[in-house]
């Protein structure tokens, strides 16, 4: 008999807990698995989910932002579905789903009188080392142990938070699983080129350095750090443009920024563009300017593209990036030392080649899909 697994996450919109999600509701073996995708109001995920036939359900009251109407309708209906779909597994993603979903979860296993699902939470980079103040980290950090107690075990994707995490819960009910993707279908680079040519409305000539961006439009990103670098970049090297692939809440603030540095004809925001990674051949670099990472599969998609990378030292990114062997790290938010880093691959095409061999070599190597799903189809057979 299968056994039924609602993945929970709290938008179904396009980014790397997203991807995640995708890539288990397409990939876990269907003879052992029934599976189906809880999220926010419909996007991207559910797009992408009903292409591939998996069933999934709307919480559209469910949303990132803090609303108490919301919430308590969002509650009521994880509580309702939990009643409802009668799962074996319960796998929370997100931190307001792992906080909500759990408690949900649990109140209704106490209304059923029934505690078989077993809950799982996978930590895509815990919330309580955002970039905000003590008080406000303070609080997130008392949420996440509150809600751990709550889950019956908790995958970690980096070894930074399986580290945190053994500081608050016990040790036996974590595990470190780290993501894994296939190899992409990349678009050769003079199409890549093509398409962004378009974009920017005028020709890319094969000298023009790219630096390309994958990522959503999030203070987590540290994109503004990213275009302060750019502005320090020395006005001889001209024939640079940076593109960024991704739309989010920040759009307003980095126009304003770009802007004021009068970067306009440097930097792009080329907004959501539908399968990125395909474009990635088109870059010469790619640069990940996070204050906050798990594991960012972006990254990982760049260094199957065999570009260098340059990148923010935080997260898991260093579970990746072996600092002058496949890339460069730099400490988060210091944008002097990113302009270093990019004025010195662009100056160097024998590191550029260096550093992007090895990188496609670590990330096909260490974390491939099949190892991903094998190991999370091992834990849930532990777990039932």
């Amino acid at each position: 008999m299968r056994k039924k697994i609602l993945l929970c996450i709290t938008k179904a919109a396009a980014g790397g807990a997203q991807k995640y999600i995708l890539d288990l509701a397409t990939h876990l073996p269907a003879d052992q698995f029934e599976t189906i995708v809880v999220a926010g109001a419909s996007g991207p995920l559910f797009v992408r989910l009903q292409e591939s036939h998996i069933p999934t359900i709307s919480i559209p009251c469910l949303g990132r932002d803090i609303n108490p109407l919301n919430e308590i309708k969002a509650f009521f209906s994880l509580i309702r579905i939990f009643i409802k779909e009668k799962p074996d597994i319960i796998h929370l993603n997100s931190s307001k789903m792992g906080s909500m979903g759990a408690i949900a979860a649990f109140t209704s296993k106490l209304i059923r009188l029934n505690f078989k699902p077993r809950v799982i939470f996978t930590v895509h980079g815990w919330g309580f080392r955002e970039d905000r103040n003590t008080v406000q980290r303070a609080a997130i950090f008392t949420a996440s142990w509150i809600s751990a107690c709550f889950h019956d075990h908790i995958i970690t994707i980096n070894a930074s938070d399986h580290k945190d995490s053994k500081t608050f819960i016990p040790h036996k009910k974590i595990s470190l699983i780290p993501l894994g993707i296939s190899m992409p279908a990349f678009l050769p680079r003079e199409h890549a080129r093509e398409f962004f040519a378009k974009k920017l409305k005028t020709p890319i000539n094969e000298n023009t350095m790219l630096l390309g961006v994958t990522a959503e439009l999030t203070k987590n990103k540290g994109l503004t750090h990213l275009i302060d670098a750019i502005s320090h970049l020395p006005v001889s090297e001209t024939d640079v443009h940076c593109i960024i692939m991704g739309e989010g809440e920040e759009r307003i603030h980095l126009v304003r920024q770009i802007k004021a540095l009068n970067l306009e004809h440097t930097i792009t925001l080329a907004g959501f563009v539908t399968d990125a990674y395909r474009y990635l051949p088109a870059f010469d670099l790619f640069v990940l300017s996070s204050v906050k990472e798990g594991l960012p599969y972006a990254m990982m998609e760049a260094m199957n593209a065999k570009l260098p990378i340059i990148a923010s030292r935080v997260g898991g990114i260093p579970d990746l990036i072996t600092h002058e062997t496949n890339g460069l790290l730099a400490p988060a938010k210091d944008s002097l030392m990113l302009a270093a880093h990019i004025r010195r691959l662009i100056a160097s095409p024998e590191e550029r080649r260096s550093f992007g061999t090895h990188a496609q070599e670590t990330v096909t190597s260490c974390h491939s899909l099949e190892r991903m799903i094998t190991q999370t189809v091992t834990l849930y057979d532990q777990l039932t």
